[in-house]
């Protein structure tokens, strides 16, 4: 009888260790609204624009902007190094934040290229001073649109 119930447990673990590494691997993160006043105020570029509250994205929303990154690719920055496309979008590491801009929702963008990043980066917005490879971009979810590509400058 002892030995039935290792086997399920087993199972159990197994499962809970690949879930982990599933998420590890995962290159975005939903971030706690908490951390929006960080988002309104970056180092080295403009954040979103001007926002009024928060939201919570749902997962829906989340797959339907994931299915349209490559989009950003046709996107020119605004800020830092000016008229800079970025290539390949899913290669970075993308932090989300549900906004909403005259009662309308959207989803911030927060992408930097670490090749490892910080333990922190799920749940702290990760704001790259003087260069780096960092962007963010709002994602409007009413249109399926990009827009307002900001890329850290020059150090």
């Amino acid at each position: 009888m002892c030995g039935r119930r290792v086997i399920p447990v087993a199972i159990l673990m197994c499962l809970a260790v690949s879930v982990s590494l599933a998420q590890t691997k995962t290159r975005w993160t939903l971030l706690p609204e908490t951390v929006a006043d960080h988002a309104k105020q970056l180092c080295s570029r403009p954040g979103p624009p001007k926002f009024s509250a928060t939201w919570k994205p749902t997962e829906k929303d989340i797959q339907t902007m994931e299915s349209r990154l490559a989009r950003i690719s046709r996107l020119r920055t605004h800020s830092g190094i000016v008229g800079v496309r970025i290539k390949h979008p899913n290669r970075y590491y993308r932090q989300y934040l549900g906004i909403v801009i005259n009662n309308r929702k959207f989803i911030f963008v927060n992408a930097f290229c670490d090749d490892t990043p910080p333990e922190f980066w799920r749940e702290v917005l990760v704001d790259t001073c003087d260069g780096g490879c960092s962007w963010g971009v709002v994602y409007d979810i009413a249109i399926g649109k990009f827009s307002h590509l900001e890329m850290n400058g020059v150090a």
